[in-house]
């Protein structure tokens, strides 16, 4: 397997001695993160064998199969239902399984794509995460509508991304293309900056 790379490895901002201080009168309510090598892996089954499906990929992951737009597990594996038979699995390498075994498990039932990568992924947490978000996302974030747990495909400003709230911190996690990793990075922290936002590298 090819190694991954964090998709902010060039980027200035990443390099501590080149960070300005971001935060406002030493106040931080924004912290903002990459996690560089997550695996993800999307399922995506037939209209007929949906249900079927869904048994056998929570029987392989030993998670629950969530609600919709709800994910299962924690930050070392998850499973997040973000359509109609659509889920992702997301985690830490050696937690998730290869994607061939996902593919044998659930043969003839749905399509396994690894997207490891393709898609950059980030945290954003703290007391002004919502409002961070709010600047490039139209969901409404805060709690009962968007409550720990939930994960869903949306928009970060012109661009898909999938968004998962972790926990009631809160801590929200982005999954964008790749190749707008930059993009996202640098519209996160413009967005952060009045809150006071620290980095984490």
């Amino acid at each position: 397997m090819l190694e991954r790379r964090s998709a902010l490895a060039a980027h200035p901002l990443v390099n501590p001695a080149n960070r300005a201080d971001l935060s406002t009168a030493g106040t931080v309510r924004v912290t903002l993160s990459e996690r560089p090598t997550l695996s993800i892996l999307q399922v995506s089954a037939f209209a007929q064998t949906a249900d079927a499906a869904g048994i056998y990929l929570a029987g392989a992951l030993e998670l629950e199969l969530p609600a919709a737009n709800r994910f299962s597990g924690d930050l070392r594996k998850s499973v997040r239902a973000i359509g109609p038979g659509i889920w992702q699995i997301v985690g830490d390498d050696g937690a998730v399984p290869e994607a061939a075994a996902i593919r044998a498990t659930l043969a003839g039932v749905a399509t396994v794509v690894d997207l490891s990568h393709a898609r950059a992924a980030f945290q954003v947490s703290g007391a002004a995460a919502a409002r961070t978000l709010a600047k490039h996302c139209g969901l409404d974030l805060y709690t009962p509508k968007f409550p720990t747990g939930s994960a869903t495909n949306t928009r970060f400003g012109h661009i898909g991304m999938t968004l998962a709230r972790i926990d009631d911190a809160p801590t929200f996690e982005l999954l964008v293309f790749r190749g707008y990793a930059e993009f996202v990075f640098e519209s996160l922290v413009e967005a952060a900056e009045e809150f006071g936002l620290l980095i984490l590298t």
